[in-house]
């Protein structure tokens, strides 16, 4: 019998860099994007990432954010020791308290921490 494609994995086809789903997802970190004011902390709202790729997240928060705000992000990507910290995602979409975030800035090193992930996550087990 055969098996009909999962809809993620056919709008993989169209995508420059697949987006794997998280089967448990995990915990992030952002802020908003700001001009730095002296004796002004920016303020950190936590937030679930249930898809990923190397260039985006789909992430759940609850913090006030709209299309085209900017944010900085930290992913801790399971069964990695240090985050993977993205130094810029713009908002590119919003449904309910779900939001796609596009990484516009990201280290080597975060990038790199991306990749093994992506690649582990998306190879399935034997």
């Amino acid at each position: 019998m055969e098996q009909t494609p999962h809809r993620s994995s056919v709008l993989n086809r169209f995508r420059q860099h697949p987006r794997v789903r998280i089967s448990a997802p995990f915990v992030c970190a952002l802020s908003r994007c700001q001009s730095r004011r002296w004796l002004r902390r920016p303020s950190i709202d936590l937030g679930v990432v249930y898809d990923l790729s190397i260039r985006g997240a789909r992430v759940s928060t609850e913090a006030e954010i709209r299309p085209g705000d900017e944010v900085t992000l930290s992913l801790r990507l399971p069964k990695q020791i240090k985050p993977a910290d993205i130094a810029v995602a713009t908002v590119q979409w919003t449904k309910d308290q779900f939001f796609g975030l596009a990484f516009t800035e990201l280290s080597p090193v975060a990038q790199n921490r991306l990749k093994k992930y992506v690649a582990i996550v998306s190879t399935p087990a034997a």
